[in-house]
């Protein structure tokens, strides 16, 4: 057994006597490595306990962020199907459009065409697979409103060209096909349709056109001629006076002339006629208001 033995000697600040303490090695070995022991243990459960803050710390940040990218997944997903029913609701209003327009041949989109993607191409994105076809459908309205708008135009230009009102108001006293001559009582073909109405009675365009004569001609008296395009064209006689000129282009409803009895003409009436590609139509046909 071992019998070594070392001494502390304790020296106090005052004049009292030095201390001494008589300990063995096994003692003091003892008491060392219970220190020692005690600060490893020690220093270990520190280590473990600012090592579990840490990742408790991390795990808190990364639940959060977690819950970030589920709320901005949402909302994604959420904008990802509001521009799915805003590009249908488009689409649908393009169809009907297209109707109105007389265009029965625009493609519905019911074969597809976005490119073949497979799950695998789609990666870490799964929506990206909405995203094309959204895309593609995107492109085919685009051309699809290229084609309706411009048909739109087309007709809108047809429409202004077709006569369509009452060039003056007044009275039915004649109407279009065969008839007796008023002078001389023998059969004969009228043409046009004469409305009566008073001396300086405005009469207006019924359609959009350019005005081809406003002079004096034989039977007619004073008389205008329009052309109104696609194979529309107008003529007004009896006039008392004249508002417009050759070459003048007017609008639907614009002030061409005023009523008179010029001409061959029994009294106050504006002989109105109507030629498609230069054969006479029933007027009354063209006529969508009132006199």
């Amino acid at each position: 057994m071992d019998k070594r033995y070392s001494t502390i000697i304790f020296v106090p600040h005052a004049r009292a006597k030095f201390r001494k303490l008589k300990v063995s090695h096994r003692l003091l070995f003892s008491v060392v490595s219970l220190v020692t022991s005690s600060l490893c243990l020690s220093t270990f459960f520190s280590v473990q306990y600012f090592t579990s803050l840490s990742q408790t710390h991390e795990l808190t940040k990364l639940r959060r962020e977690n819950r970030d990218l589920q709320t901005a997944n949402e909302q994604f997903s959420k904008s990802v199907e509001s521009l799915r029913t805003q590009l249908h609701t488009v689409e649908d209003r393009t169809r009907k459009l297209a109707i109105i327009a007389g265009i029965n041949t625009l493609d519905d989109g019911s074969q597809g065409g976005v490119g073949g993607l497979r799950p695998a191409d789609l990666g870490d994105n799964p929506y990206r697979d909405d995203l094309d076809k959204m895309a593609f459908r995107s492109r085919r309205l685009e051309k699809d409103l290229s084609v309706v708008q411009q048909k739109l135009v087309e007709q809108v230009e047809i429409l202004s060209s077709t006569p369509s009102i009452a060039p003056v108001r007044g009275i039915l006293t004649d109407g279009f096909g065969g008839r007796q001559d008023p002078f001389t009582g023998e059969p004969g073909t009228h043409n046009a349709i004469d409305i009566s109405s008073a001396v300086g009675q405005p009469v207006h365009a019924p359609a959009d056109g350019i005005v081809v004569k406003a002079d004096w001609a034989n039977g007619y008296g004073n008389v205008v001629y329009i052309s109104h395009g696609n194979g529309y064209s107008t003529r007004y006689g009896h006039l008392s006076g004249f508002a417009v000129q050759p070459g003048q282009h007017v609008k639907r409803g614009d002030v061409i002339g005023y009523v008179g009895s010029t001409g061959r003409s029994t009294g106050p009436h504006l002989h109105y006629e109507v030629r498609l590609n230069n054969n006479p139509v029933n007027p009354l046909e063209y006529i969508l208001n009132a006199f």
